[in-house]
């Protein structure tokens, strides 16, 4: 377990990594970009981050919530120029730079250098620490422990699925390769189109719009960050398509979720209305019949408009598999090239091997031969020495 200090900030977890054996705290920066609107890549380029100014899993596989973990210093300098400062005040205040948690898996529990003085001593524990919203805590000189089960799932533990670790890992790849600029060429028109499709149907769809219009109106450039993007520009680089890529990628799950949050919104409402509409139930009285046609035709009603809601949700459903699918069959078209491609070096490769090798047994043979022709010129030599000695005696 990696203990954290959270911040909710526009229904999104900012948090601040305070676990012991970092030595030092991190704030989780692409948390902190998603809640300002932002993309982690257009973060990079706002920012211009480095490979050495962020962690993503800390060089362990199994880290639970892979994010762009940036020092505490770097993450209030970035909250300073999003304008965020006053909300998230608290976790990036430097008061809180000594405090340090950490978990004892022998013994299921945690231990603290810290306590919060609005819990009462007798109610301290684990679960009241989850529940509290504090706004200040106290260094203690001696360690604090709190229980931890691992039976069961423990409650607050919060994790990041392998679709979402997958585009964290996913946007620095990208970034990290269109640092090195290594001169790739590609066409990738089609994966702009589709991409830029498949978000305006999520946009439209966000605003509660209807996807009426065949035809739609699709932007030949975009901004990323500070740095200006053109369809024309996919065609030259790869990375760049990458970027792309990762960024509409995004782009697209941040729609979904709002639309997603619109409807339980929306649900909670119309849950809410019919409750204070709905007169209380009267007294029973035997001689009156209850009146079971009208709850027949409200529950008739509501199952209308949920049928209807319904059949919406599955047209726009079927829309965005489609645009998926062909999105899966450009990058299909892709990976061919590539594959051919590798086919081709792997190809180049084993002829060389096969020339060195040749070399190499050439180069033996030689040995073998100038060494036989030393032997012989020795025996020649002796041979010679001999006959002459035998010969003056």
């Amino acid at each position: 377990m990696y203990p954290v200090f959270k911040v909710d900030l526009n229904h999104t977890s900012v948090y601040r990594l305070i676990h012991h054996d970092f030595e030092q705290h991190y704030l989780s920066a692409g948390q902190l970009f998603q809640a300002c609107g932002l993309t982690i890549t257009e973060g990079f380029f706002l920012f211009d981050l480095k490979h050495s100014d962020f962690e993503v899993d800390f060089m362990n596989i199994h880290f639970p919530f892979c994010d762009v973990w940036v020092s505490m210093d770097q993450g209030r300098r970035m909250v300073r120029a999003l304008g965020c400062e006053e909300e998230l005040r608290l976790l990036v205040s430097t008061m809180l730079d000594d405090c340090y948690s950490t978990d004892n898996m022998n013994r299921n529990e945690m231990m603290h250098n810290w306590t919060v003085p609005s819990i009462p001593h007798l109610q301290y524990s684990t679960r009241a620490l989850l529940e509290t919203t504090f706004d200040r805590v106290e260094l203690v000189s001696q360690k604090i422990r709190t229980q931890i089960s691992r039976r069961v799932k423990q409650q607050g533990i919060v994790m990041k699925d392998r679709a979402q670790n997958g585009l964290v890992r996913w946007q620095v790849w990208t970034y990290e390769l269109f640092l090195m600029d290594e001169p790739v060429t590609d066409r990738s028109g089609a994966v702009w189109d589709t991409l830029q499709g498949l978000l305006f149907d999520l946009q439209t769809l966000s605003r509660e719009g209807r996807l009426e219009k065949k035809e739609r109106v699709l932007s030949d450039n975009m901004m990323i960050g500070n740095m200006p993007l053109k369809k024309e520009y996919l065609s030259q680089s790869a990375q760049l398509q990458q970027i792309y890529i990762a960024v509409m990628i995004e782009k697209a799950m941040n729609e979904l979720n709002r639309i997603k949050l619109k409807s339980e919104t929306t649900e909670d409402q119309v849950i809410k209305n019919q409750d204070s509409l709905s007169p209380p139930p009267p007294p029973p009285l035997p001689e009156q019949p209850s009146p079971r046609p009208i709850t027949i035709h409200s529950s008739s009603s509501s199952s209308n408009s949920v049928d209807n809601h319904k059949h919406v949700g599955v047209d726009n459903h079927i829309l965005f598999h489609d645009r998926l699918d062909l999105f899966e069959q450009e990058l299909y078209r892709m990976k061919r090239k590539a594959k051919k491609k590798f086919e081709e070096i792997d190809l180049t490769q084993q002829q060389m091997i096969q020339q060195l090798n040749e070399f190499n047994f050439w180069k033996i043979k030689f040995e073998k031969n100038r060494k036989s022709e030393r032997i012989w010129m020795l025996m020649f030599m002796l041979t010679t020495i001999s006959a002459i000695l035998v010969f003056l005696k």
